[in-house]
Order: structure tokens, then C-alpha cells, then sequence
């Protein structure tokens, strides 16, 4: 890929039990790839789907609500994401805003 130009990052996420650490390194590419232009896939898109738009909530300032649906687009979370984005989004409130 790299005789492409492109950069490949895998990011394995247990679907059963996702973790902030997986979240943190889908931030750390997507940061890092800001000023590119990015394809980003999962098996059913639904991990990528829901990383995508806390991501957008967290660094472009979308809602909550903006996130869901994006998000609900693709799927509707099972409990194991319901809880998950919303854990990750009472940390991201406890943080200052990035900027981009």
C-alpha cells in the first residue's frame, strides 16, 4: 500500500468489548491524518461507525446527537456500545476541547 501512497493503521477492537485505549489510538491516526484525506472501514462498520462519530463530537464539535445519527445510519448500538459511547463521551465532557 505504502507504493500507493497510502498508510494502512490497523486498529483491533474486540466487538464484544471495546476499550478507551482502542477509541485513543482511532483518535491518535485520525489526528495525525488531518490534513489527508482518510478511508476508514470495519468488518460491519459498526465499531468504525461509532468511532467515527465521537470522534466528530470530540475534535469537529458535533452533538451528541449528530454523533447518534451518524452512527444510526449503520447500526443501532448494543448495550455493549450504548455503554461504551457513553462512557467515552463523560470523558471526553471532562476534557478542554481540542483544537484542530
Amino acid at each position: 500500500m505504502s507504493g500507493l501512497g497510502l498508510a494502512y493503521h490497523h486498529i483491533p477492537v474486540d466487538f464484544n468489548a471495546p476499550q478507551p485505549a482502542d477509541l485513543q489510538r482511532f483518535f491518535d491516526v485520525m489526528d495525525a491524518a488531518r490534513d489527508k484525506k482518510v478511508f476508514v472501514h470495519c468488518a460491519a462498520n459498526y465499531r468504525v461507525a461509532s468511532f467515527v462519530a465521537l470522534y466528530r463530537e470530540a475534535r469537529l464539535g458535533w452533538s451528541p446527537q449528530q454523533g447518534d445519527a451518524h452512527m444510526r445510519r449503520v447500526w443501532e448500538p448494543n448495550e455493549t456500545w450504548t455503554r461504551f459511547m457513553a462512557e467515552a463521551r463523560a470523558r471526553q465532557s471532562t476534557r478542554p476541547p481540542e483544537k484542530p
